[in-house]
Parts: structure tokens; sequence; C-alpha cells
């Protein structure tokens, strides 16, 4: 009889530990604040001085969509274009690009200590393009944010937290980087609430510090191309400098576009790499990849 009573509540066990639901990626009513900031050293100080250079917000308006016979959460830049689509399934968090119909691994908060997670997504903090980067968990755990206790990820020096994202921004890349910038989540709230970095009363709709900071999105496509492309600045521009270098540095066009939202590229060159420099009329300046086949 104590064999049995000792099998059954070791079944109980396992039933309440399986049964802990995930929570879920919010839907609608979210908005995600990732911000970058640049560090520079003006000697004799030692401490670097920084200066906010990037910021975008990211909203979920419970808009769904169908991709590959799969139901996502559409993700907008606030009030602007369509970034791209989120799904959960069991703890793993999917996304797909905008100009994608493959999803890419985003988060997993079931992975367990020491695992392999391979190919997830990672985001450049400059521009749309991405790149698919393993990563080893190193550690599990538990915190309350929000009210609510959510699992934490620990994945090379950074953390995952579920219903949340990683602390480095949404999309943004989640390691160590020696490159005088830092990319950071500033700030989500969902319906009105604020989740993070400390819950209260409030959305992140507007922060201080952060309104001076104008939101342009900068793509291009299609990319790898033939030489034929257009570059997609995201808002409508009085005014934007374009020019492109080939991989040896050589300049070899460049374009004033005036009130406007894209810009066509029409490369005469050998095949390979070039860099595309785009300054605002604010003198914000920005630096896109363009491959040529």
């Amino acid at each position: 009889m104590k064999q049995l009573l000792l099998i059954i509540g070791i079944g109980l066990l396992r039933i309440t530990a399986e049964a802990q639901p995930f929570i879920d990626f919010p839907t609608n009513g979210a908005i995600w604040v990732n911000t970058e900031y640049t560090y520079t050293f003006n000697p004799p100080n030692p401490i670097p001085d920084s200066e906010l250079t990037d910021v975008d917000h990211y909203c979920t308006t419970g808009l769904d969509t169908i991709i590959q016979s799969n139901t996502y959460t559409q993700v907008f830049y606030c009030g602007d274009a369509y970034k791209g689509a989120i799904r959960q399934d069991n703890g793993v968090v999917y996304f797909v690009p905008s100009d994608d119909t493959d999803e890419y691994l985003l988060y997993d908060f079931g992975a367990q200590e020491n695992q392999v997670l391979q190919d997830v997504y990672v985001g450049n903090h400059y521009d749309e393009s991405f790149m698919l980067q393993d990563f080893t968990v190193q550690q599990i755990g538990t915190e309350i944010i929000g009210g609510v206790s959510r699992r934490v990820v620990f994945v090379d020096q950074f953390r995952w937290i579920e219903g949340i994202g990683c602390e480095t921004g949404l999309f943004m890349e989640p390691w160590t980087n020696v490159s005088m910038y830092e990319n950071r989540l500033e700030c989500m709230s969902v319906n009105g609430m604020t989740l993070y970095p400390s819950s209260g009363i409030g959305d992140c709709s507007f922060i201080v510090g952060l309104a001076s900071v104008n939101e342009v999105h900068f793509s291009i496509y299609p990319n790898p191309n033939s030489g034929n492309a257009t570059l997609q600045f995201g808002s409508f521009q009085s005014q934007v400098n374009v020019t492109v270098y080939n991989s040896l540095g050589q300049k070899v066009e460049t374009i004033t576009a005036l009130n406007t939202d894209n810009v066509e590229l029409n490369l005469i060159g050998t095949s390979g790499i070039y860099t595309v420099e785009i300054t605002t009329e604010d003198g914000r300046r920005t630096n896109l990849k363009l491959v040529k086949n």
C-alpha cells in the first residue's frame, strides 16, 4: 500500500509541474520601446558620455494574419509600418519578418539549462536585416514582474523574460558588444500598465527624453538584387541624401531625395556587397548593406 501511495504521489507531482501554463505573449494593447545608446570617451574624463541615437516603438493591436496555415499576431511600428508577425506554441515564440513567409525562433521559454537553441532570430541594431544565431542556455529562473511569476531564461548574459521579451529589446541583439553602443528594452507595457523595467500605471507611449528622436525605418528590397532596388524610408521625408559605396569604399552613386518616402537604386557595377549611407535632413545617419548578384 505504501508503494502504491508513493507512485500516486509522484504522479500528482508530475501532473502539477506539467500543468503550469506558459504566459502568452501579448496580442493586443502591447507597446515595446527599444533604444540604442552610443558611448564616446572624452579624456581626461574616464567615464564615457552616452547619447541616445535610436528609438523604435513596436505595438500589437489585436490584428491576426494567416501565414503557412498558422495564425499569427501582427506587430507594427506603432501607428506606422508592419514589422512582422508573432505566434506562441507551448512557450516557444516564433517570428515572421514583414518581407518573409518563413518563421524563425525568437524565444523559447520552455528551454532547459545547458540546452543549445539553434537558429535564433537576431535583429540588427540599425536596420531591418537579421541573422540566425545559436545560443546556449546558462540558467533558468523565475521573477515576479507585473505581479506575475515569469520564467526567465539566461542566454549569453542577458535575460529572456516570459511574456515580455529580451531585456536588450524585442528584436535586438542579445549579446554583449564591444562597439561602444548599448541596446535596451527601455519600456514594455500592456493595456495601460507598465510591466518592464518596473510595474506601474501607465503605458510606454511617451517616455521622457525620447520624444526628440524621430523614428525613421530604412529598408531595401529586394535584397539581394540584380542592381535595381527600392530604398524605403518608412515615412515621408523632406530631404534625404543617399550615397552608395562599393566593397573598396569607393563612392559609386549619390542621390538627393526630396519630399518622398522612397528612392530607386540602379547600380551599374560588378556583383558584390555595397554600403548604402543614408543621411536625413536632421543629420541622422544610417548604413545598410546591399547585395548585388
